[in-house]
This record gives C-alpha cells, sequence and structure tokens, in this order.
C-alpha cells in the first residue's frame, strides 16, 4: 500500500513539475528567445500582408510573378522566414494594395528558430571533432579544449574565388587529462 502511495505521488508530483520544467527550458533558450522577439516585431507586418493577399485573392504564384520571385521565395518572406528586400517591398506593397512602408519590419533578417547557422555549427563540430581531437592528441598528448578559458573570434574573410568567407576560430586552453601519477595509490585517502 505504502508503494501504491507513493507512485500515485511521485506521478502527480512529476506531472505537475514536467510542464513547467519544460516551459522554463523553453524559455531559457537564447536561440528561442531571440527567434520570438524577431517574429513578434515583424508580426503586425505579416498579418496585414497575409491578410491583404487572402482579401485579393492572391496566391504565392501569383504574388510572384508579379514581383519577380519564385512562389516559395514570397511564402517564405510571408511566413517571416526569409527577409522582403527593398526592391521586392514596393512589389509587395503595390499588389497587396498596401501604402508605402507598410511591410518596413519585413525588412530586417528575422532571428530563426532552428537557425541553419547553428546547425551547420553543429554539423561542423560533429564532422571534424575527431580530426581535431586527434590533431589535439598528437600535439598536446592526452588533452582536451577547454570551453571555460575559451573566447570566440568571427571575422569576415574572403575566398580563392573572390566569395565573402566566415572564419570562426575557438580560442581555448590546452586541458590535459589525468595521467599515471594521478592515479597512482597514495596512503592518505581522498589525497
Amino acid at each position: 500500500m505504502r508503494s501504491f502511495i507513493f507512485s500515485v505521488v511521485a506521478v502527480l508530483v512529476v506531472g505537475l513539475w514536467l510542464p513547467g520544467s519544460a516551459r522554463a527550458e523553453i524559455e531559457s533558450s537564447v536561440v528561442d528567445l531571440l527567434a520570438h522577439q524577431s517574429y513578434h516585431k515583424r508580426k503586425p507586418a505579416l498579418d496585414i500582408a497575409n491578410e491583404a493577399a487572402y482579401a485579393k485573392g492572391l496566391t504565392l504564384e501569383s504574388l510572384g510573378k508579379a514581383c519577380n520571385l519564385v512562389p516559395i521565395r514570397v511564402g517564405a518572406v510571408l511566413t517571416g522566414q526569409s527577409p522582403l528586400e527593398k526592391k521586392s517591398q514596393e512589389c509587395f506593397e503595390s499588389q497587396l494594395g498596401l501604402k508605402s512602408g507598410a511591410l518596413a519590419a519585413l525588412l530586417a533578417p528575422p532571428a530563426r528558430w532552428n537557425v541553419g547557422s547553428i546547425y551547420r555549427l553543429h554539423e561542423a563540430v560533429d564532422v571534424y571533432a575527431p580530426a581535431i581531437q586527434r590533431w589535439m592528441n598528437e600535439h598536446f598528448g592526452d588533452t582536451i579544449m577547454s570551453a571555460i578559458t575559451f573566447v570566440v573570434y568571427v571575422e569576415e574573410g574572403k575566398g580563392s574565388h573572390g566569395e565573402k568567407r566566415i572564419r570562426i576560430t575557438f580560442d581555448g586552453k590546452a586541458l590535459p587529462y589525468s595521467n599515471d601519477e594521478d592515479w597512482a595509490p597514495s596512503s592518505t585517502p581522498g589525497r
């Protein structure tokens, strides 16, 4: 009986705790916060544009044709996932029957949930980390890079064909793992 009561109480406590902790986790993500703020700054203009398109019976296809854009690009702009470029702003506003500047909030690049740059950084680390670790071992022995005494530098560069490049430098302290001396028995328990 005691274990049954404990189980019921545990289920209730976990049930009450999980939604709050899950909410806190979602709200504590910096990316989620930036995306949320970006979306809500853009939302009034998105609402105006989408309501006008609906009222005029404009599809992604027809708006794209009028503004010389492929339909998916129009859809990405109207869902807030891509910025509206200045040259397309005038066309969108004209086609949608909006006053000049009504869609100005859509000109700034949006901060996106599951943003591609974050995904690509994870991908780059996942793909190249084993090689980087091997290089660190060859140069420093059994070592990891500290992310505590750590700095990241980001700078713009040019590629061999003149294209813009992004250079990211992780600068962390080389921290060696414990060696045999650290693992030797001592006469003092707990050292």
